[in-house]
């Protein structure tokens, strides 16, 4: 083994203890010390591969975003119905928060003026997959004849404008940057009932 590749096992190794820690206790209680106790690491070692919390937090939300990924695409690829397809989306998208709700609160300390680099592309990564993932289920619908359009994208970007401008007010009328788990739950069912009515204007 090279030592780049010792490097990079090192890394991983440091990533899913990270993931652990942040999941049971929050980000914000836990300590980088910590992290590196759980290892048997000194904090030497351990701020050689990441300088700061942060870095090791955007790797922590880069790698639970790259897991679920392939899984996901390819649940929605199997899906050939676009109206089953968008709730599922729409299931998976609120799991994926739900499952990870301890790392993701974290996020509240920040707003879009505010947020770091390291998490920004990740955000526009993860914007630019969810919108992948609504125009080819809505690419579906289009090809197969069941919808009457003739731009999947734009259709897709419309959708998913009006999903993201829905949970800010949702959150806002809450009185929270990030709601709790069941909350998330009440917004998920709301978005469903507005996802069916979406893809139910756009039939034949």
């Amino acid at each position: 083994m090279s030592q780049d590749q010792k490097q990079d096992l090192r890394r991983e190794v440091i990533i899913e203890a990270a993931i652990k820690r942040f999941a049971h206790f929050g980000v914000g209680k836990t300590t980088m010390t910590e992290i590196g106790n759980d290892l048997s690491l000194s904090k030497a070692s351990l701020y050689y591969y990441f300088p700061d919390k942060l870095s090791l937090y955007a790797a922590v939300l880069r790698t639970i975003t790259q897991q679920t990924e392939k899984k996901d695409d390819e649940w929605l690829q199997k899906e050939s119905d676009p109206k089953k397809a968008i709730l599922l989306f729409l299931d998976m998208r609120t799991d994926f928060i739900i499952k990870y709700h301890n790392i993701l609160e974290y996020l509240r300390n920040y707003t879009p003026a505010t947020i770091p680099p390291p998490l920004d592309s990740i955000f526009v990564h993860l914007r630019h997959r969810e919108l992948r993932r609504i125009t080819d289920i809505i690419e579906k619908g289009r090809t197969s004849g069941q919808f009457s359009i003739e731009n999947s994208e734009k259709v897709a970007e419309l959708f998913f404008d009006f999903l993201d401008g829905f949970r800010h007010t949702m959150f806002s009328r809450n009185g929270t940057v990030f709601p709790d788990k069941k909350q998330f739950q009440s917004i998920l069912k709301k978005e469903k009932e507005f996802a069916t009515i979406f893809f139910n204007g756009l039939s034949v």
